[in-house]
């Protein structure tokens, strides 16, 4: 399992899946951090790694992948928080593997629940949802997406990271979190 942590969300959601049994990789600028964190999930039991990546440069994505191919293995799952180039660069890196084992999740967190709240950016990401899900077709793989619907939706970076551990395996597509259904914290 790999997770790109960006806002904390993708932290949250690690933790979970590490504590259910999963290897976990964790993709971030801010190594140090991660390792950190990583280390905490060691230091409980579970499996956890952090590797250094940087989605705005492509040489870091190639290096984060070999990284991801020694320590984990080939991905079954990835949970992206952010919506850029290099974050689809990794996807469509990933997924030909997923396809080719027939199984697989890859989901994405909302760019309102990472803080962006700008029309356009959330049309990409539908957009790139609606790809991941023809590109999926006939197939084992899952495209899902945790997101909100109105800028009154608030979630806690560890409610929305165990909604989006939770869509992992799960036959999911779409989790809108509303205004009158998570209390702003």
């Amino acid at each position: 399992m790999i997770t790109i942590e960006a806002s904390g969300i993708g932290r949250a959601a690690a933790a979970r899946l590490a504590a259910h049994g999963h290897l976990v990789l964790i993709g971030s600028r801010r190594l140090d951090e991660s390792e950190r964190f990583a280390a905490r999930l060691r230091d409980r039991g579970d499996s956890a790694f952090a590797a250094h990546l940087d989605l705005a440069d492509p040489r870091s994505i190639n290096r984060f992948l070999g990284a991801a191919q020694y320590l984990i293995g080939t991905p079954d799952v990835l949970i992206t928080d952010v919506e850029r180039v290099g974050a689809q660069t990794l996807v469509t890196r990933v997924i030909p593997a997923m396809i080719a084992r027939g199984s697989g999740d890859v989901v994405l967190v909302g760019p309102e629940l990472a803080g962006v709240r700008c029309a356009g950016v959330q049309r990409n990401f539908d957009a790139w949802l609606a790809g991941l899900d023809a590109e999926f077709v006939g197939t084992a793989v899952r495209a899902s997406a945790v997101r909100a619907t109105h800028s009154g939706a608030v979630a806690s970076t560890g409610d929305a990271g165990r909604l989006v551990a939770g869509m992992v395996g799960s036959r999911l597509r779409l989790v809108e979190l509303l205004p009158s259904a998570v209390p702003a914290r």
